[in-house]
């Protein structure tokens, strides 16, 4: 057996050598450490290199998309550009055109102006000529007694109150659904033609068809020579023959047709001549209401007043074109123009109208039908069928009376087409 102090020495030594082992260990291990190190941070760089090429190249498809959207967008606005700039153009274009139509319009408008204007002294030279020549009319002072007067003188019993009543009485008209002043009602005449051929101011013309029934009952010479109703029948022929002419200078449609000879004829009863006044003085305001006559003027009673009034030189507007309102005041006042003749007919009980109230014969002027392709072959056919149903036994005179006017008028038709051709 060893002793103790050798084996405490040879413990010794052997931990000295542990230790040193132990360095040895460590050193390495630090060397290992330091390269897992190196080794770990290596990955993790190339880790994040690889995710740096994966957005670099994720980055680079999104710049070429937008590049390309760019580029897309450039080549819109450029053709947006192009459009743009020939819209451009036409819009100059257009505000050039339409620059020169204006202009033209201006012109035209002034030129039409100007036309309207010469037509306007035209016809008023015309019209001037003609009322100053063929058809003056004048307002006639009369020498009429008061009513007022005439009761006053034959019944002293009569107080000065009933005499003024009267006198105010005769001087009013119902006018527009009241009772109006006229300071025209029955002082004055209307003349037309000469001072000799009158009408009375108030259009009072019952002396017409009074005379009328008179003479069926009363016969002489008296009665033909020493009448009324020849000066008021021939002053309303003139006036309507007047009237007509003017609505053809003036070119205005009457809103009645009235012949030139129906005052002239026949003596009228009293609902057909009070109907043909109605008539006239219809014509003769709406005559008023196209050349802008004051409406304050006009009255629907006053006949021959209205036409002065028309074509008088102070009349600003006569001889005017154009639209033109009408009063309707006066127009619903036209039937008070004899109020007690409504309703009442000719002594046979039933009023017949003559054809020379409602065809204006040659007062009006008979123009050709137009031309069409389609229309031979469609009268033909009308024309046969037509004349089939009128062989045929016809039961009723209405019906007979329709199928043949329809083939008149087929046949005048025809009539005027192969007259065209």
């Amino acid at each position: 057996s060893s002793r103790f102090s050798d084996k405490k020495e040879r413990l010794m030594h052997l931990k000295t050598k542990q230790r040193e082992f132990q360095k040895h260990v460590l050193k390495a291990m630090e060397g290992k450490e330091i390269t897992d190190q190196l080794r770990w941070k290596i990955m993790s760089c190339k880790m994040r290199i690889e995710q740096l090429k994966q957005t670099i190249c994720k980055e680079n498809d999104e710049m070429t998309r937008h590049a390309e959207g760019l580029l897309r967008i450039k080549e819109e606005n450029q053709k947006h550009y192009r459009r743009a700039q020939r819209h451009q153009e036409k819009k100059e274009k257009i505000q050039r055109h339409n620059r020169k139509l204006g202009d033209l319009v201006e012109k035209k408008t002034y030129d039409l102006k100007t036309q309207y204007e010469h037509l306007a002294n035209l016809r008023r030279t015309h019209i001037l000529e003609l009322t100053s020549v063929i058809f003056p009319i004048e307002e006639v002072k009369t020498s009429m007694r008061d009513p007022a007067d005439v009761s006053s003188e034959s019944d002293n019993a009569m107080t000065s109150s009933t005499v003024s009543k009267l006198a105010e009485a005769r001087r009013t008209t119902y006018l527009s659904g009241r009772w109006v002043c006229d300071d025209h009602n029955g002082d004055t005449s209307i003349s037309i033609t000469g001072p000799w051929i009158t009408l009375p101011n108030n259009g009072d013309y019952s002396a017409y068809y009074n005379w009328v029934e008179e003479k069926k009952t009363t016969q002489g010479p008296d009665m033909e020579h020493n009448n009324p109703a020849y000066t008021i029948s021939a002053a309303l022929c003139y006036a309507t023959q007047l009237v007509n002419t003017l609505s053809l200078i003036l070119d205005v449609n009457l809103p009645k047709k009235l012949c030139n000879r129906q005052f002239c004829g026949e003596n009228l009863s009293r609902h057909r001549f009070t109907r043909a006044v109605k008539k006239l003085n219809a014509n003769i305001l709406h005559l008023c209401f196209s050349q802008h006559v004051n409406l304050d003027l006009l009255h629907p009673l006053h006949t021959l007043r209205n036409l002065m009034y028309l074509v008088s030189p102070d009349t600003e507007n006569l001889g005017r074109s154009g639209p033109f309102e009408i009063s309707a005041d006066l127009e619903d006042s036209m039937e008070f123009v004899d109020p007690s003749a409504t309703g009442e007919t000719d002594e046979s009980g039933d009023e017949h109208v003559s054809d020379e109230e409602t065809d204006l014969g040659t007062d009006w002027e008979n123009l050709p039908s137009p031309r069409f392709c389609d229309i031979p072959s469609q009268q033909v056919e009308m024309l046969q069928s037509q004349s089939t149903q009128v062989s045929q036994p016809i039961a009723s005179s209405s019906a007979g009376g329709m199928i043949s006017s329809a083939a008149a008028s087929v046949t005048s038709w025809l009539k005027a087409y192969t007259g065209h051709r």
